[in-house]
């Protein structure tokens, strides 16, 4: 294997805080690989690695490993996509889920056709009640009652681990080293950009799973974030409410303030890349130490003029006077000083 390191750039944001900024803005670089808009987000997803990490190295229990194994297989399953949405298995050229089970047999200490009744929580509740209820009492009943329920009921593979901390992260790090690997096999390219694959909050958990990885952070004035969230795309992730979203918002933001971010951490204004363009475009090169001749098609990805249409948005948009007060009284601090 390959063993020259690669460097990734992840943006982070809170769902259309503006990350988007970045990836656009990092399209321009020839000296980037840029897999665009598309989220990453499988380390810090839930069944993604972070969870397993927790269920196999910081919560040992002799059953609890299989099912945590089994939701991070049904979760590489899922990513694969269909052929409706190709998802991960069209970015890393249909090796996403080789390498991916790859790096679950390292993890895999013994397996065997087993039953405990962890396996039926993905199950219909039709088929558990047929398959782990009714047939095995049936066939207990045939057999004359003469064995314990746990000889008729059907068996899966079963799998258990208990990896140090030191294996477990020397294993995720030659995954994603795998998965650059198909990306970049040449080490073309001084860095890999992918969306969303840090989070916004206790990042410095995740810098673990990489050799080498820089994050910027992008956040946005919590009254355009309601507006663009709720009223314009309807997502469900944020409340409507404008209480809870208040709650929600500042509760967001005061989590990831209990963490102390690295030096490999850059947290910026969606605003900023606009109102102050030449700054940003500064403070980005200088963190990711690029130069100005890097930036081979500046303005042909993220134009700040065209993008100025998405602040200020309550002033564009029919909204209640009160909510926007209610937002700028009780979130100030996170306002944008336009």
């Amino acid at each position: 294997m390959d063993t020259r390191k690669y460097s990734i750039i992840s943006n982070a944001g809170y769902g259309s805080s503006g990350s988007g900024v970045v990836t656009d803005y990092l399209r321009e670089f020839d000296c980037i690989k840029n897999l665009g808009d598309y989220e990453f987000r499988f380390l810090q997803d839930y069944d993604g690695i972070s969870t397993l990490e927790d269920a196999l190295v910081h919560t040992p229990h002799r059953l609890n490993s299989d099912i945590a194994l089994r939701n991070y297989k049904r979760y590489v399953n899922r990513q694969c996509g269909n052929f409706l949405r190709k998802r991960y298995e069209m970015f890393f050229k249909g090796q996403w889920s080789k390498i991916s089970n790859e790096f679950l047999q390292k993890l895999i200490s013994i397996e065997w056709p087993g039953y405990w009744e962890g396996v039926q929580i993905a199950e219909p509740k039709l088929s558990v009640l047929v398959k782990y209820q009714l047939l095995p009492r049936i066939l207990r009943l045939l057999s004359g009652n003469k064995k314990y329920i746990a000889y008729f009921l059907p068996t899966k593979d079963m799998f258990f681990s208990s990896p140090t901390e030191t294996y477990f992260l020397q294993c995720v790090r030659e995954y994603i080293h795998g998965l650059c690997a198909v990306i970049d096999p040449e080490h073309d390219y001084k860095y890999l950009f992918m969306d969303q694959l840090m989070p916004p909050a206790n990042i410095s958990r995740y810098e673990r799973y990489i050799d080498s990885v820089k994050t910027i952070v992008v956040d946005r004035d919590p009254r355009d974030y309601y507006i663009e969230n709720v009223l314009l795309l309807g997502e469900k992730w944020v409340p409507k409410s404008i209480d809870q979203y208040i709650f929600h918002y500042r509760s967001l933001r005061e989590q990831a303030s209990r963490f102390e971010d690295s030096e490999n951490v850059l947290r910026i204004h969606f605003e900023d890349a606009i109102y102050h363009y030449d700054v940003f475009d500064e403070q980005i090169r200088n963190f990711l130490g690029l130069s100005q001749e890097e930036h081979t098609a500046k303005y042909s990805c993220f134009n700040p003029n065209i993008s100025i249409k998405n602040t200020r948005l309550w002033v564009s948009h029919k909204i209640a006077p009160e909510v926007i007060k209610a937002i700028e009284t009780q979130l100030a601090e996170y306002c944008y000083d336009f």
